[in-house]
């Protein structure tokens, strides 16, 4: 199965990195979520506080790795070349709230549940490539059923408002955050900056 789409530009940091990685959600933790996908640009509705929080994150020294399931492209319903226009869009609304809100990647898995792929939430395949790629380095391996394993650096996080999020960051030892869909990152923010453990979860076999 194919590896996730890619979307990296290289960003400024406004310090020096602390070699974590934030890894986020998008829909319900940076946008609102939309019932049948957001299929188009104009359907981006920025969730209050996430450009500030973004910001308030590369301030605190993390990368941002934004992983996204978005299986209506291997349903036909539009190609990469939209996608790439959506997550365009979302990085210039991004930056013209906050000049710091960069994102650094967006990994996307555009595969259907039940195609086999490792990269679709709560396979942790996208986190797993996005840390290949910012860190040139990954989790050579993981326990899905048993003991939460080691992360490579222990402020690795990951921020969803689904349990399939909270999966694929618990498979990779990073600590969770659970967030309402209606109010995404900027509910947490301040935990996270301020060193607060993250939520407990145990995956169900």
């Amino acid at each position: 199965m194919d590896a996730a789409i890619c979307d990296q530009v290289p960003c400024p940091m406004p310090v020096e990195w602390n070699g974590a990685i934030a890894f986020l959600d998008r829909d319900g933790v940076l946008n609102l979520g939309k019932a049948g996908y957001i299929n188009s640009p104009e359907e981006l509705i920025l969730l209050d506080g996430c450009a500030e929080s973004i910001s308030a994150l590369r301030h605190a020294g993390y990368r941002i790795a934004v992983v996204t399931n978005q299986s209506a492209i291997s349903k036909g319903m539009w190609g990469e070349s939209n996608l790439k226009r959506i997550h365009s869009t979302l990085r210039s609304m991004l930056l013209a709230i906050d000049e710091d809100a960069h994102l650094d990647i967006i990994m996307t898995c555009p595969h259907s549940y039940g195609e086999g792929c490792n990269c679709r939430k709560p396979h942790p395949g996208m986190l797993i490539q996005a840390s290949q790629i910012l860190r040139n380095s990954s989790h050579s391996s993981f326990d899905w059923w048993g003991t939460k394993p080691q992360p490579i650096n222990p402020l690795d996080l990951m921020v969803g408002d689904r349990g399939t999020d909270m999966g694929a960051g618990w498979a990779i030892g990073a600590r969770l955050f659970k967030v309402d869909a209606h109010t995404g990152l900027s509910e947490v923010i301040e935990r996270i900056i301020t060193g607060e453990d993250g939520d407990e979860f145990k995956p169900v076999n």
